[in-house]
């Protein structure tokens, strides 16, 4: 489905970036040029306000499924470019899309919302939270489209065992500094995490505006956001050891920002193999696909945990996955 891709480029000074021979180079001020091929670069985190891109490098990473994030003021992801749709059987698949039937999108929003919760109480088992025997029951008793709203009962339960009693998602990083900051973190890593997965439903033939229980009509990612739930997860684990080691201090540093980054590259289980995040949402991605073809397939999900790879192989090639 992919090429072999697996460099995430965080660029927070100054700089002009262009194309040279199927390479990115990048040129600084008193600096030498780096040239980076094309095929290498999974994503680009545009942070400084002072980079220059040219149109044929844009272009360019269209044509090789590069996605790029732009940030605001606060250095937070604020938008995404990616190709438009590459698939060879692009109408094919979103014509299933619009098929699916309201039965079957409850079937699937089940899914993931178990796996979510799931994923939640594994980590607050891991920080030895008590809390997460409540997380279990929810999970085994989420009903078809989470008609009783267990993903709301244990986000409640959650955040508050993760982060502390007081804690809040609602809270902004000017209304509260440590508060805000650990939201700011958590929405950098969601936000990266989306846009990855976002890519892989652009290049699969999936239309990402088509959500399976999202339904935003101004919201070009319904779809991203679905299959985002349960890897988010991934980012509150890391998260969370950046607030024990104390890390995380009244803003978001260029160094937490960096850290954060890394969470692409985080170890994830998928039907008991072990691959990098950005492959796990290949996989996730291409189950999408697959349930809609047949009707018994169930979603390939991620599963949060501690250890990394026990002797397990990482499966980390296109053909891997």
């Amino acid at each position: 489905m992919f090429d072999s891709a697996f460099r995430t480029l965080f660029l927070s000074t100054p700089a002009r970036l262009s194309l040279e021979d199927r390479h990115l180079c990048i040129t600084q001020k008193n600096k030498e040029s780096v040239k980076i091929p094309l095929v290498d670069i999974l994503c680009v985190m545009l942070e400084s306000h002072q980079i220059t891109l040219t149109n044929a490098l844009l272009n360019a990473f269209a044509l090789h499924k590069i996605v790029v994030f732009t940030c605001d003021e606060s250095h937070l992801p604020s938008g995404l470019f990616m190709p438009f749709l590459g698939h060879f059987r692009s109408f094919s698949v979103l014509q299933s899309q619009i098929n699916l039937s309201k039965q079957r999108k409850a079937i699937l929003w089940q899914q993931i919302i178990k796996a979510k919760i799931h994923n939640q109480a594994l980590l607050l088992k891991m920080q030895n939270k008590k809390e997460y025997k409540e997380l279990e029951s929810l999970a085994k008793s989420v009903n078809l489209g989470d008609s009783n709203n267990n993903e709301a009962k244990a986000a409640a339960i959650y955040f508050k065992a993760l982060f502390g009693k007081n804690f809040s998602r609602k809270v902004q990083i000017f209304e509260d500094s440590k508060m805000g900051t650990i939201n700011a973190a958590l929405n950098y890593a969601y936000a990266l995490t989306r846009g990855i997965i976002a890519r892989s439903l652009c290049v699969s033939g999936l239309n990402p505006a088509l959500g399976i229980n999202h339904k935003n009509q101004f919201n070009a990612f319904n779809l991203a956001d679905d299959l985002i739930e349960p890897y988010r997860i991934f980012a509150d684990s890391v998260v969370v050891q950046m607030v024990e080691v104390g890390e995380l201090e009244e803003s978001l540093s260029l160094q937490n920002r960096a850290r954060l980054v890394d969470i692409l590259q985080s170890a994830v289980i998928v039907e008991n193999k072990l691959y990098p995040l950005t492959r796990a949402g290949v996989v996730s991605v291409q189950s999408v696909v697959k349930c809609l073809e047949r009707e018994n397939f169930k979603l390939k999900l991620p599963l949060f945990c501690e250890e990394k790879s026990n002797g397990r192989k990482i499966y980390e090639s296109a053909s891997d996955v």
